[in-house]
């Protein structure tokens, strides 16, 4: 297991440690906070929406990983504090710890077909044999 995907899956229950046990006022509770809710469960979430492997020098793939990973985690935490909001139940912690399951359940299993994926191509292979019908060319009309 990677060490990103490690990192994903903790990031969540670190967050929730900060928001519990440091006062409510201090500015590293509030960066630790943000920078989980913008980013970690969209990129645990983005790992299973990119199709194919890609190479983290390439600076296309590299903006386009972020701007989805942004997405997905304002998404996701739309899709999680509304609930909470709307029937009464809204805590910081709450919502933490439900983005935090979330995103370890996300990031610690492998995603389907990455074997697959990883394996190097070989050479392409030739032409595929044709069966041969018994005729040794097209019909002649007599």
């Amino acid at each position: 297991m990677t060490s990103l995907r490690w990192g994903l899956a903790l990031s969540g229950w670190v967050a929730l440690a900060v928001v519990t046990l440091l006062p409510d006022a201090l500015v590293l509770r509030a960066t630790v906070t943000t920078a989980f809710l913008l980013v970690c469960p969209g990129l645990a979430a983005s790992r299973w929406a990119r199709s194919g492997v890609r190479s983290l020098t390439d600076r296309t793939a590299v903006l386009e990983t972020g701007v989805l990973a942004l997405v997905l985690s304002l998404s996701m935490a739309v899709l999680v504090v509304e609930p909470l909001f709307l029937g009464g139940a809204f805590t910081v912690t709450r919502a933490l710890l439900a983005l935090a399951a979330v995103t370890s359940v996300l990031a610690l299993p492998p995603r389907p077909g990455g074997a697959r994926r990883q394996r190097p191509r070989g050479a392409p292979e030739s032409d595929p044999p044709t069966t041969d019908s018994g005729r040794s060319g097209p019909p002649t009309s007599e």
